[in-house]
């Protein structure tokens, strides 16, 4: 189950009214978790984050290491302080060992326990899966790589993603935004990019379940542009002039079944079809095309290679310069809306 989140920093006194109103804010919208950095000497932030995140049912989780555990007074056996203060997971950062991990997660509590996805030694996982009570109490996320040139490539990301999540542990990745140059980002490709076309492309991977937005403070447009994104892929088409009624149907519906093609990406819709016969021209990589003579299914083929006209296929338009990248990205079995932006 696919899930977004944000980033909070309970730890920051100076800035906890401007945090509470962004988490307030990601709760109206359907977020699901909050993650974040915490201070043992500064438990009332902690505590309004959690009061927020238990107020919309949102998965509250903060970044735990054994210096953090000190300062609570805590050992790995004994969590309770953070059941007590409405925490619903900790994420063992670095410096605990593979036994530590097992008794965190062996709680009584109803703790989760996140495992450090970009540094948990893998071939330790099997392990680690066997001697806990229930696999249900483990989670995985990355780490967050904020200087730029730092972060893991989509590849590595995924390839360890994959591991986890083929065991049943979800994995959680983070996200910046654009207007940081050295914003909080898993993937070091996904700088400067959009947050929701990043929280897409991760989504589309099939390996990672789990977005949160690195940027602690996100703009409500960021805010809903993630959301989006876990409903569902968004291509913005260029229309061509003399789109048909018929054509226009292609257009703000969501393709749930979505075939990733060599030459093209296949969306399938079983509707009624009066598609006719109409510019009839070669197709180029981004082309938007719908098939005609189809009676009782759509089809809409955004081809990704150059190819020759061919009589079946009408082109209506273009995938936007700015979404053409989301091509070589689009998973199968993975929701898409087509959102028209205007004629060329």
């Amino acid at each position: 189950m696919r899930s977004v989140g944000i980033l909070s920093q309970a730890w920051r006194k100076d800035k906890i009214n401007e945090l509470k109103e962004i988490a307030e804010k990601a709760g109206k919208l359907g977020f699901n978790e909050i993650w974040s950095g915490v201070d043992p000497n500064y438990i009332d932030g902690i505590k309004e984050i959690a009061e927020i995140a238990e107020k919309y049912g949102m998965y509250f989780f903060i970044d735990i290491n054994p210096e953090i555990l000190r300062g609570f007074g805590v050992t790995p056996s004994n969590l309770e302080i953070f059941k007590k203060l409405k925490i619903g997971g900790l994420r063992a950062d670095y410096g605990f060992s593979i036994e530590d991990i097992i008794k965190m997660a062996n709680n009584d509590l109803g703790l989760k326990i996140e495992l450090n996805a970009s540094i948990f030694p893998l071939d330790k996982l099997d392990y680690v899966v066997k001697k806990v009570k229930d696999i249900e109490s483990l989670k995985a996320s990355h780490d967050f790589y904020p200087i730029k040139y730092t972060a893991l490539s989509l590849e590595d990301a995924i390839r360890k993603s994959k591991e986890f999540k083929e065991r049943g542990i979800p994995v959680a990745a983070f996200i910046p935004t654009p207007r940081e140059i050295e914003g909080r980002t898993t993937v070091e490709m996904l700088r400067g990019k959009n947050p929701g076309k990043s929280a897409s492309i991760l989504f589309n991977s099939g390996y990672i379940d789990r977005v949160i937005i690195g940027d602690p403070f996100p703009t409500e447009e960021e805010l809903k542009e993630v959301k989006e994104s876990k409903d569902y892929t968004k291509i913005r088409v260029l229309v061509y002039p003399g789109l048909t009624e018929e054509e226009n149907k292609m257009f703000n519906i969501r393709f749930s079944d979505v075939r990733v093609k060599e030459y093209a990406l296949a969306l399938n819709q079983i509707i009624e079809n009066g598609i006719k016969q109409r510019n009839i021209v070669k197709r180029f990589r981004g082309a938007v095309t719908v098939m005609n003579g189809r009676k009782d299914v759509v089809e809409v083929w955004i081809f990704k290679k150059e190819v020759e006209a061919d009589p079946r296929f009408n082109v209506i338009g273009e995938v936007l310069p700015e979404d053409m990248d989301m091509l070589d990205y689009i998973g199968e079995r993975i929701d898409v809306k087509l959102i028209p932006i205007g004629m060329k």
